[in-house]
């Protein structure tokens, strides 16, 4: 979810006495959104939860990030993680995918989520 619409959601849930906490990897727009409190990491976006298939990296990152809890003054406090392969693993993605459409080529077959949606509208064209 977009960290500008979850630092206004945070924002009215603080208002209204829920407490909240944001982990966020957009130290940008985390600051323009004004959370009550957050954990910025340094992961590129998607990772916020820590790295894929390491389970302790994941632990730590979530259990730093929940003593957030325990802040007693508002703000975004920065992680001391770092993940620079994590950087270069989007770099390389970006870069094998560089202009390609991976898009299906569009045609005229109708396509349908499962069989009795085929049945259906099959019966309605009848």
């Amino acid at each position: 979810m977009c960290h500008q619409t979850v630092s206004l959601i945070a924002r009215h849930l603080e208002s209204h006495g829920i407490p909240t906490l944001i982990l966020g990897s957009a130290l940008d727009i985390m600051t323009a959104g004004k959370p009550p409190r957050a954990r910025f990491l340094n992961y590129p976006l998607g990772f916020e939860a820590g790295k894929p298939f390491d389970e302790v990296n994941q632990y730590q990152v979530v259990k730093t990030a929940l003593e957030g809890f325990s802040a007693s003054q508002p703000g975004i406090e920065i992680m001391d993680f770092e993940w620079p392969e994590g950087w270069q693993m989007i770099r390389d993605r970006e870069n094998d995918t560089a202009g390609q459409d991976f898009r299906s080529p569009r045609d005229e077959t109708p396509r349908y989520q499962c069989e009795e949606d085929r049945l259906l509208a099959e019966a309605a064209q009848s």
